[in-house]
């Protein structure tokens, strides 16, 4: 498998100590009108500020990619979506072909 660049992401959390856990959803269908579709896949990173992408559920693109994070309570209400459209480059290049011993 090959080797992919991660790219670390980063966000402040909010002041609430109900926050238990954030939630990260990548897309490659821009979030327009500042709405972002709860149905995308996610992943749960956990009650952290930052991760690195690709998470398990990241499309592998080249191109530009939407990312939403979203925090969860303690009873699992989730909040707004904060999110941001950037290009990512996900996608390895081709390997070599023909290699042989001279």
């Amino acid at each position: 498998m090959a080797k992919i660049r991660k790219y670390t992401m980063a966000w402040a959390l909010p002041n609430d100590p109900d926050v238990v856990s954030v939630r990260v959803r990548c897309s490659t269908s821009p979030f327009t009108g500042g709405q972002v579709d709860y149905d995308i896949p996610f992943d749960d990173v956990g009650k952290v500020d930052r991760c690195d992408l690709p998470l398990p559920k990241t499309p592998l693109i080249d191109g530009d990619l939407s990312v939403g994070i979203s925090t969860v309570d303690d009873v699992g209400n989730e909040s707004d979506i904060s999110f941001v459209t950037v290009p990512f480059d996900l996608v390895a290049p081709a390997p070599v072909t023909g290699l042989s011993l001279l």
